[in-house]
């Protein structure tokens, strides 16, 4: 016979946890023109860019009709655990902890599904135009906490990044077997020193 009607199938609870570096990246555009004022801002900004560019309302509202700067991202906006090349994720996949009903379990790195994304290129870009991209890193914790249903299949778990070669593989995306509820919790934020770019930095680097 089948299981009973309405019977429940038993549940273990994973319990996993990655520390590192979370980064928040805005990528936005600016007209040429505008360029004097934000290279001299740039060139302003020192030591001090918490105050002289992320908090400073009424530049941002100048040079892009906003007012914080979360809202310059028309291009892109990205945010995740961060890992500067292949070699430094591949050495932190490794230290990825895991719990099933409380006890440590051990996971081979290379059973998790790993994917790769490039940028979409920039096409709409006006001759007159520049890319600036700015943000912030955070030390960080991820949690992510699934009940489900024996035997435990470290496969199921997969994990998504999207690559900027001037900032390194972004964690968009990590779930197990679709249980995707990660949350983060945060510690110290450093701000990103603003940058500015032409669109074939970014095009030539997605190819």
């Amino acid at each position: 016979m089948g299981f009973e009607a309405g019977k429940k199938m038993k549940k273990n609870k994973l319990s996993l946890q990655w520390a590192g570096s979370f980064i928040e990246l805005c990528i936005g555009r600016i007209n040429l023109p505008r360029n004097g004022q934000i290279d001299a801002n740039f060139t302003a900004v020192g030591n001090d860019i918490q105050s002289s560019w992320y908090d400073n309302t009424a530049l941002l509202n100048a040079l892009f009709g906003v007012d914080n700067w979360w809202s310059v991202d028309d291009i892109d906006h990205a945010m995740g655990l961060v890992f500067s090349d292949r070699s430094m994720l591949e050495a932190e996949l490794a230290k990825m902890t895991f719990e099933i009903d409380g006890a440590p379990a051990t996971v081979d790195p290379e059973a998790l599904q790993l994917s790769f994304y490039a940028p979409e290129p920039i096409n709409s870009l006006g001759k007159d135009e520049r890319i600036v991209c700015h943000g912030t890193r955070q030390d960080a914790m991820l949690h992510l906490d699934v009940n489900f249903v024996p035997p435990f299949d470290p496969s199921q778990i997969t994990l998504s990044f999207l690559h900027y070669p001037d900032y390194g593989f972004i964690l968009i995306d990590f779930d197990y077997d679709g249980h995707d509820d990660v949350r983060f919790s945060f510690g110290e934020t450093t701000h990103l020193q603003p940058r500015l770019f032409g669109k074939d930095h970014f095009n030539d680097a997605s190819r």
